[in-house]
């Protein structure tokens, strides 16, 4: 089903500056040599070398634990797989999981794991000394780190599989320390691939989702094919009784793992810079939906509609206007509009790339220079923050493109670009396309704003929603959860 989310995106992301040969010697290609393994990898995971296959790829799985000032919060609610449990010594807490990638010492995690952490420790498989590790590097945006230890000797290290050619519906193993009980192994198979992860709303979402089990612990632990290859680093579930991603919640079959082609793309940055060079368009993009489609008289759905552009930034440089539909990025055909941060990412800064426009009606090719975002740059202006997640709800300032295409009059109020199954925000009635305009007795115009509401609330609250939908206004009931 073709996309129509109106999720608002700032195209301020990774650009890629490493060759494949330099991040080649962190990373192993091919595969372990399994004894008495199937020639068909489908019935691995059913027959005997299954046993086989685990004993390979478990010394290379790793725990972490790390160590934080008192009072540092480390486990929250959110896509973090680490809560603390009863009876846990402070101040280390078990933090995640991690895999070696290089026999030298060299582990991938999960940012979020190593995240505020004083002081970081790895435990190996059926070894009681505790190796203090460095973190080499670290990037927020794809969740995703690079540790070193010292270790003793070689160690065993992980296969990289292609995570471009999973298909939904092939087996695969999860090896992680769930629960704080100890390296532990599931299986299932990839349930969807480029899933779209709700509160993380960063550009670089494309998920694997997997029904092997994966819970609090199993972060940054390695998702292994049928093959023994690794496809994706494991980062988040979807949890019951909680209106985010993560949490403290137990597994009901929804985890996510990361690409290892992600991986692949940025590790060689992580290990000889420490962080990602990022480059930035600048601008704001949103789906094409069909009533969209007829007010701007386009042909198809396709393309990324532009909300905003940035001031300053190379696309208002290159004259990219609001309203424009880019629906090509050089000779790549724009079919999602959350394909184009992903392109944009692959892209090498300071290169001239040629972007197809609808304006108006009418086909203009503009050329646009993708230049290097500054720390702290005032273009820097994102939208992972997913305003009103809280409430199981996501929410943008209203355009004028949208009260059009919705048949909405008037200014101000909150568009409704999502609604969680089984949230507070769905329990209360709301609906994707909502536009609200008050709550309590106070009108909201901008999404920070909602914020601040929702934090003031006491939890098992009741409040009050003004909403305006095309066929009415209503009065509906929100109430707060009691966690």
């Amino acid at each position: 089903m073709k996309k129509a989310s109106l999720l608002l995106i700032i195209l301020s992301i990774a650009i890629t500056t490493v060759s494949s040969s330099t991040a080649a010697p962190l990373l192993q290609s091919g595969e372990p040599k399994i004894s008495g393994r199937s020639p068909h990898a489908e019935q691995i995971l059913q027959n005997q070398s299954l046993p086989q296959l685990v004993k390979e790829l478990s010394p290379a799985v790793v725990n972490i634990s790390v160590e934080a000032k008192a009072g540092t919060e480390i486990e929250k609610v959110g896509p973090e797989l680490a809560p603390s449990l009863p009876g846990q010594a402070n101040p280390f807490r078990s933090a995640g999981s991690g895999f070696i990638v290089r026999s030298d010492g060299y582990i991938v995690t999960c940012f979020h794991v190593i995240d505020k952490a004083d002081k970081v420790i790895v435990r190996l498989l059926d070894d009681k000394e505790e190796y203090p590790a460095q973190v080499i590097g670290s990037d927020s945006k794809t969740d995703l780190a690079l540790l070193k230890i010292d270790a003793p000797k070689a160690l065993p290290s992980v296969f990289i599989g292609d995570s471009d050619a999973v298909q939904v519906g092939e087996w695969v193993v999860a090896i992680g320390n769930q629960f704080h009980l100890g390296q532990t192994v599931t299986t299932g198979i990839v349930s969807a691939k480029a899933r779209k992860v709700p509160t993380k709303g960063s550009p670089y979402d494309s998920f694997i989702q997997t029904d092997a089990s994966i819970n609090p612990g199993s972060s940054g632990g390695p998702l292994f094919n049928a093959q023994g290859q690794v496809i994706g680093v494991n980062n988040a579930i979807f949890s019951p009784g909680q209106l985010q991603m993560g949490g403290t919640g137990f597994n009901i079959g929804i985890g996510f793992s990361v690409p290892v082609n992600l991986l692949k793309q940025i590790i060689g940055e992580l290990e000889t810079k420490g962080t990602v060079v990022r480059g930035m368009l600048g601008v704001r993009i949103q789906g094409v939906d069909k009533a969209i489609k007829k007010v701007l008289e386009l042909e198809t759905v396709n393309g990324a509609l532009v909300s905003e552009v940035i001031e300053g930034s190379p696309a208002a440089h290159a004259g990219i206007k609001r309203r424009d539909v880019i629906t090509q990025y050089d000779s790549l055909v724009i079919e999602d509009f959350d394909q184009l941060p992903l392109l944009v990412a692959n892209t090498r800064i300071g290169t001239t790339v040629q972007l197809t426009v609808i304006r108006k009606g009418k086909q203009v090719i503009i050329p646009a220079v993708i230049a290097e975002l500054k720390p702290g740059s005032s273009n820097s202006v994102t939208s992972n923050k997913d305003y009103g997640s809280k409430i199981g709800v996501s929410v943008e300032e209203l355009t004028e493109v949208q009260a059009k295409a919705l048949g909405l009059e008037g200014n101000g109020g909150l568009f409704v670009s999502r609604v969680m199954p089984g949230s507070a925000a769905e329990r209360a009635g709301l609906k994707k396309g909502d536009l609200i305009e008050e709550i309590g007795e106070v009108l909201v115009s901008k999404p920070e704003s909602l914020e601040k509401i929702l934090a003031s609330l006491a939890p098992g609250s009741t409040i009050l929603l003004s909403i305006r939908r095309v066929d009415g206004n209503r009065i509906l009931t929100l109430e707060m959860s009691n966690k």
